[in-house]
């Protein structure tokens, strides 16, 4: 009986250390499954801005450059483009980042939203750049029109679904904060 309860508080305490890592593993899982029934017009939500906006907010700047950056290179490994996400994501660490200056408490379900709606655009747009000019000559205005409309359509559904994924993953991350995470508080960004 005691090996059980020794079971069970070590499960625990492994549970509450690396929930928050393997969410992220939840990233490429969802990139790559696209589920059907949460899109607009085939296009769903940006997934990995849910997972950067709450890491880096509650961790600082520092953490959300790291954080932009792996993200930037799983997703880019998954694709074969000469385009890459990361520039985006590690502007969106950074401004997600300091957002934990003003104390992340204050934020409420709308804000959830436009901020990540936000970052989406960011990151889409920066994305959506290096293939126009990239392929500056070939760009037609129905190209244009179509990548302005899946730009849109990511923004509003991420905008969408914002609130309910990212108060899910603040309170995990603040669980797991709380318990063991003190890991460059200290911004000088």
């Amino acid at each position: 009986m005691g090996t059980s309860i020794e079971n069970s508080i070590l499960m625990n305490r492994i549970t509450n250390t690396y929930l928050s890592l393997l969410t992220f593993l939840f990233i490429p899982i969802l990139t790559l499954w696209n589920p059907k029934f949460i899109s607009l017009m085939g296009v769903p939500p940006h997934w990995s801005i849910f997972w950067l906006f709450s890491w880096a907010s509650i961790h600082g700047s520092f953490n959300g450059i790291l954080a932009g950056l792996s993200i930037g290179i799983v997703l880019d490994s998954l694709s074969n483009h000469l385009y890459t996400q990361i520039p985006g994501f590690v502007i969106c660490g950074i401004i997600f980042g300091k957002l934990s200056i003003y104390n992340s408490k204050n934020l409420n379900t709308f804000k959830f939203g436009f901020i990540c709606s936000l970052g989406s655009l960011i990151c889409n747009l920066l994305y959506f750049l290096q293939i126009i000019f990239h392929k500056f000559f070939e760009v037609n205005i129905s190209w244009v029109a179509y990548g302005i409309k899946t730009i849109s359509a990511q923004v509003f559904m991420t905008a969408i679904i914002a609130p309910l994924v990212c108060s899910w993953l603040f309170n995990i991350f603040n669980k797991n904060n709380s318990q063991n995470f003190s890991s460059f508080k200290g911004d000088s960004f």
